[in-house]
């Protein structure tokens, strides 16, 4: 696939002449002036390099570079101009951190090897990102298979609600939705410090005392505490802070913020948790969320509207996952439970709706050897 590359300019001409050179090379786009290339990135973006003129009628390629900056920061940006004054240059690197910064007439073979130059930073920046997403979701994926086994309850409610909060960040526009991912997985880590009676009254919703009662609404400021110890997850933290804070800014943390103010990591995770609690009661995801829209000082309208194109939009893509009963001989990584496992006495090894990991594997194949498993068990996928 040719690198998507953007030429903006306000002279129609000039444009035709780019295009000509790099026909072939690069899949071009061009925009003429500030506020068509404005358009075109919204409708065509992201691309792995825009070139902007300097002087333009309307919106001058400062002002433009710089939205991109702040729109698209992988995007590399690359100035062309007549006016090559020390002053504009460093407006120009200052406000829209400008990879190269070249003077027209550019010579047509200077400005093929200027883009190669920037395609490759682009990929190099987005190969870092990657790397970074995968290494830290793979990490944590990791981590919480193994606060599963310490609590099977709360963490597979917690791996069972991911998906959705990802979903409904990228419905929304948000630019890293994968942090959603991480912050329903982690959003549970702070009752491993509850006492193992009180973690066990949060879980079946028995009756809670003055105390306890304030340690259940301490949970998600100890577990962002926790998370902000691991650099780059401020945004996780933050989430998973809010994420029992009431939309009209009731609830947990009694601080000012309300509305729009909240987080919208957190919004969304006040959300996803409450529907994963509410879904067993209605079995109807659609049905579920309707009756968490009659709460409106609870939950953020928008984030259940978008929740509730995300369903629809699941509904109507695919049909329920057949499931099937196997042996635990025949339980492969990657598919989920439809009922939890339990050992020939009763106790819960492995919650409903639990994806399987290796963790979970040696797990449950160490509780048949010592104890038994109650056969079969039911699966989707794999």
């Amino acid at each position: 696939m040719k690198p998507k590359v953007l030429l903006v300019d306000d002279e129609e001409n000039i444009l035709q002449a780019y295009t000509r050179v790099l026909r072939g090379k690069f899949d071009l786009d061009t925009a003429l002036g500030g506020e068509a290339a404005l358009e075109r990135m919204q409708d065509r973006g992201p691309y792995a390099v825009v070139v902007s003129d300097m002087r333009m009628p309307g919106m001058d390629g400062v002002a433009f570079l710089a939205w991109a900056m702040a729109q698209h920061p992988d995007t590399v940006r690359i100035m062309l101009t007549g006016n090559a004054d020390q002053g504009t240059a460093m407006e120009a690197v200052n406000k829209g951190a400008i990879f190269r910064f070249l003077t027209k007439p550019c010579d047509s073979e200077l400005l093929g090897q200027t883009l190669d130059l920037a395609v490759r930073q682009h990929e190099l920046i987005t190969a870092e990102k990657t790397l970074l997403e995968d290494t830290l979701k793979g990490a944590i994926k990791m981590l919480v298979e193994l606060l599963s086994c310490l609590d099977p309850i709360s963490f597979g409610r917690a791996q069972a609600m991911a998906a959705q909060a990802e979903a409904i960040a990228r419905e929304m526009g948000m630019k890293n939705p994968w942090v959603l991912g991480i912050a329903s997985i982690l959003s549970q880590i702070g009752i491993l410090t509850v006492p193992e009676g009180v973690a066990t009254k949060i879980q079946t919703g028995t009756f809670l005392n003055s105390n306890e009662r304030d340690l259940a609404n301490r949970i998600p400021e100890i577990g962002a505490d926790l998370i902000k110890n691991i650099p780059r997850l401020e945004e996780v933290a933050d989430a998973v802070l809010y994420m029992n804070k009431n939309f009209n800014g009731t609830g947990y943390p009694p601080d000012a913020r309300k509305g729009e103010d909240i987080p919208l990591g957190g919004r969304i995770l006040r959300a996803v948790w409450d529907y994963e609690r509410l879904l067993p009661k209605f079995g109807n995801p659609i049905s579920a969320v309707r009756d968490m829209e009659s709460r409106t000082t609870w939950y953020d309208l928008e984030v259940l509207r978008a929740f509730g194109r995300c369903l629809e939009r699941q509904g109507a893509e695919a049909p329920p996952p057949p499931t099937r009963e196997i042996s635990l001989h025949e339980l492969r990584i990657g598919q989920v439970l439809v009922t939890g496992i339990e050992t020939m006495d009763g106790l819960l090894v492995v919650p409903q709706g639990t994806t399987i990991g290796l963790v979970h594997l040696q797990k449950l194949r160490n509780f048949a050897r010592l104890s038994g498993l109650r056969e079969p068990l039911v699966v989707t996928g794999g």
